[in-house]
């Protein structure tokens, strides 16, 4: 009776619940789907290419918003007719080629102390390759450490999944885990 009781319940919910495909972009966005909304990134890039870069736009910091760099990128190709969609595009751009410049650091040795790219400030990836252009860190087993006043950034290339994660810690305590794709 019990698990009959369960499964009819998960039901109701399952049936009874606004289904996420029938909601439009900007209900999606104040719900916090940004992952739906970026995996769903053709659908919107289809529906608004040349007719709307705000909400496109949208889409694009939704896959900022889940760190899903390279997604971004499709919208960073069409963000291109208004001031603010170039904009969105070179911000979308700029944190791809840190993380491709913090992988070749990584890998190849490859110095970035001197390379000059537009600053980002809201964003723990551009952070961490700031803080590795001064700081010039050694790289053990893929892994190279930042420091920043009391915190320090982890940096971390998985290559088998080709993604870059940071671990940050507070005064040598484990603050969160990001992953960046």
């Amino acid at each position: 009776m019990r698990i009959l009781f369960i499964f009819s319940l998960f039901f109701s919910l399952l049936f009874s619940a606004d289904k996420l495909e029938n909601k439009n972009l900007l209900e999606l966005f104040k719900g916090k789907y940004y992952s739906y909304i970026c995996l769903h990134r053709w659908i919107y890039i289809n529906k608004y290419e040349r007719k709307n870069e705000k909400l496109l736009s949208l889409v694009a910091y939704a896959c900022l918003k889940k760190n899903y760099l390279t997604p971004a990128l499709d919208l960073s190709k069409i963000l291109r007719l208004t001031k603010i969609g170039r904009t969105n595009a070179t911000y979308i751009n700029t944190l791809y080629l840190i993380k491709l410049l913090t992988i070749r650091y990584i890998k190849d040795n490859y110095n970035i102390s001197e390379i000059k790219i537009p600053k980002i400030e809201d964003n723990m990836l551009a952070k961490a390759f700031y803080l590795a252009q001064q700081q010039k860190p050694e790289v053990k087993n893929n892994t190279f450490i930042v420091k920043d006043n009391d915190y320090s950034y982890h940096v971390l290339f998985k290559e088998e999944i080709n993604n870059i994660i940071i671990d940050l810690y507070q005064n040598g305590k484990f603050i969160k885990k990001v992953k960046f794709w």
